[in-house]
């Protein structure tokens, strides 16, 4: 679950929350420091969700797993 949100992600780009994952799993990788979201997208509604970054954290992890 998180190695697979982890591998869609590069450094730097903010990424729709509902192309990553579910919500439940991208709060647990926002909790472990993984990811950074980004409140206040464009759009508004019960389907608005945040985008996400990786972190320096998420970044180390990504690369560890991938060797």
């Amino acid at each position: 679950m998180k190695q697979d949100i982890l591998l869609k992600m590069q450094k730097g780009v903010y990424y729709p929350g509902n192309h990553l994952g579910n919500r439940k799993d991208l709060n647990f990788l926002v909790t472990e420091g993984f990811l950074e979201p980004m409140e206040g997208s464009f759009v508004c509604g019960p389907n608005n969700q945040p985008s996400y970054c990786l972190t320096d954290k998420g970044c180390r992890e990504k690369r560890n797993n991938n060797r």
